[in-house]
């Protein structure tokens, strides 16, 4: 049986659960953040637009996004959750919030990362080799899956008599 996977705006009942995975994956994977906090997920996000994955009713992961810039800034995935297609559906869902092809920023000594944003249609952009840790800027490129933009294409090409 394949696993039910539904991508809902995040709640304040998310917070602990969502705090957990963030801490959780950077421990893991992130050996440039120092000193990692639960606090850290609240203080990251604030004022984002959150959406959250869930499968089989647990949380499997989340996006936020600073809609502003439409800046993907965070999305993680729980490790019990890998393979699963999470993340490119939270981006997928994302895409239907964004004004604009979302941007965000990848370290590029997390290659795992790079290689998903490829897969799933961002190509980077910008280098920033005096950031800390140096970072790549990565543009999506997928435009087709844009409510917004295909209903201003839609609009800018139809001419009224």
């Amino acid at each position: 049986m394949t696993a039910q996977m539904t991508i809902k705006p995040a709640t304040a009942a998310d917070q602990a659960a969502l705090a957990e995975i963030y801490l959780i994956d950077r421990q893991r994977e992130f050996p440039w953040v120092s000193h990692p906090q639960l606090a850290d997920f609240d203080q990251d996000s604030r004022g984002e637009f959150v959406l959250v994955a869930w499968i089989d009713g647990q949380r499997a992961g989340f996006c936020s996004l600073y809609r502003l810039a439409n800046f993907i800034h965070l999305l993680f995935v729980s490790p019990d959750f890998r393979h699963l297609k999470v993340g490119e559906r939270l981006l997928m869902e994302m895409r239907q919030y964004a004004t604009a092809p979302l941007t965000l920023k990848c370290v590029i000594a997390n290659q795992a990362a790079l290689d998903f944003y490829a897969q799933v249609g961002f190509e980077i952009v910008q280098t920033d080799e005096d950031a800390v840790p140096p970072n790549y800027t990565l543009r999506d490129t997928r435009t087709e899956q844009y409510v917004a933009l295909v209903d201003l294409n839609a609009l800018t090409h139809h001419h009224f008599n």
